[in-house]
């Protein structure tokens, strides 16, 4: 209820500017003629919509698929750590609508291309907080367990991820806004359909009213991605301190 409290005053707030300051429609249109537009279009928006949706989800599985395992890795092997996290380190700080060019070249244009872009940007805070988990653990736990002779494996699994799952959902809500910006990223440079296939068509023609409406859409699904994942984490994570308090 509190978020949607939110979105209201946000567009009681726009209402009033647009209402006070008169600006031109083009630079900054009425909150209601671009809820009226969404209706207008919805079935555009809707088509344009699902294909956003799917490479979004497919990005951050593939960050996750491809996150959490390398940290593990990067933690568990020192060497790994030496020699692979300074390169991850490295491509993270190239910035992908440098890569993206390339990526077609590689992939070809459609939907692959467009859910490498988004998983190269959602997966690095995964990585982190994957790392940041697994080595924040207590050390009075980690002796505790060699004074009583667990393998590494069951002192993984039944010290190390269980204290690491808090941060690494962290990681992961940070990563579903970020391939919510990868995804878009991706379809302004190959693309024939999305909602930034759409964005950069009406850029062309100053449709600043559907401009707003896929601004809007967009938002809103980062939006319930990261509350979907905030609920696997009090599913996943309820022992925790900070689910508790909720």
């Amino acid at each position: 209820m509190w978020s949607v409290a939110s979105g209201l005053l946000a567009l009681a707030l726009w209402g009033v500017a647009v209402a006070v300051l008169k600006p031109p429609a083009y630079i900054l249109p009425a909150p209601w003629a671009v809820l009226a537009r969404t209706w207008t279009d919805h079935a555009l928006l809707l088509q344009h919509g699902a294909s956003t949706l799917s490479e979004i989800l497919a990005g951050l599985i593939l960050s996750i698929v491809v996150g959490i395992p390398l940290g593990i890795l990067i933690v568990a092997i020192p060497v790994v750590h030496r020699l692979v996290y300074p390169i991850v380190i490295a491509f993270n700080a190239i910035p992908k609508v440098a890569l993206a060019p390339l990526f077609v070249v590689w992939f070809g244009y459609g939907l692959l291309p467009r859910v490498v872009i988004t998983g190269s940007i959602a997966f690095f805070p995964i990585l982190v907080a994957t790392i940041t988990g697994l080595m924040s653990i207590d050390p009075e736990l980690l002796r505790l367990a060699t004074v009583m002779r667990a393998r590494q494996s069951r002192t993984f699994l039944h010290l190390r991820l269980p204290q690491a799952m808090p941060s690494i959902a962290a990681g992961v809500k940070i990563a579903t806004s970020l391939a919510v910006i990868g995804g878009i990223i991706g379809e302004f440079v190959a693309s024939d359909r999305g909602l930034g296939y759409l964005l950069v068509q009406a850029s062309g023609t100053l449709d600043t009213t559907i401009m707003f409406a896929i601004v809007i859409i967009l938002a809103v699904v980062a939006s319930l991605l990261f509350y979907a994942i905030s609920l696997v984490e009090n599913y996943l994570v309820f022992w925790h301190a900070s689910q508790r308090s909720k």
